[in-house]
C-alpha cells in the first residue's frame, strides 16, 4: 500500500542554500502581492475570492515552513551533501502530487512566456 518517494535532504551548507531559496521565493512572492495590488487597483482590485485564495495559501506555506524550518536547522549541522532520503507515501499522495506538479510546471512556463515578453497571437 506505501511506496518509497525519493526526496532529497540538503544537508550541512547545502541546508543554508536550501533556506537562501526559500528566502528569495517568499520575497518574490511578497513582491508579487504589491505588484498585483497596484495593478488592478484601477481595475476595481483583487476579487474576493481570490484574495481568499492567496490568504489560505499563505496560511498553507507557512505552516510547511512551521515544520521545514527546524529540519533545516538540524540538517544544517551534519555533513556537507545532498542526499536521497526515501520516504514512506500512498500512491494516491505521489499521483496526486505529480499531476499538481504538471500543472504547476505549465503555469511557471506561461508566466515565464509572458515575462519574456513573446507576443500572444489569440490575444486582442
Amino acid at each position: 500500500m506505501f511506496g518509497t518517494l525519493p526526496w532529497i535532504a540538503w544537508r550541512g551548507a547545502w541546508a543554508v542554500v536550501l533556506a537562501a531559496l526559500l528566502l528569495c521565493e517568499i520575497s518574490i512572492t511578497l513582491a508579487d502581492f504589491i505588484v498585483e495590488d497596484q495593478v488592478r487597483k484601477p481595475m476595481g482590485g483583487l476579487l474576493p475570492g481570490e484574495r481568499v485564495t492567496h490568504t489560505i495559501m499563505a496560511i498553507v506555506y507557512g505552516a510547511l515552513l512551521a515544520h521545514l524550518i527546524p529540519v533545516i536547522l538540524h540538517w544544517r549541522h551534519l555533513p556537507s551533501r545532498l542526499a536521497i532520503d526515501l520516504a514512506p507515501v500512498p500512491l494516491w499522495l505521489r499521483l496526486g502530487l505529480s499531476a499538481v506538479a504538471v500543472g504547476t510546471f505549465a503555469s511557471a512556463t506561461r508566466d515565464a512566456y509572458a515575462v519574456i515578453g513573446f507576443p500572444r497571437p489569440l490575444a486582442r
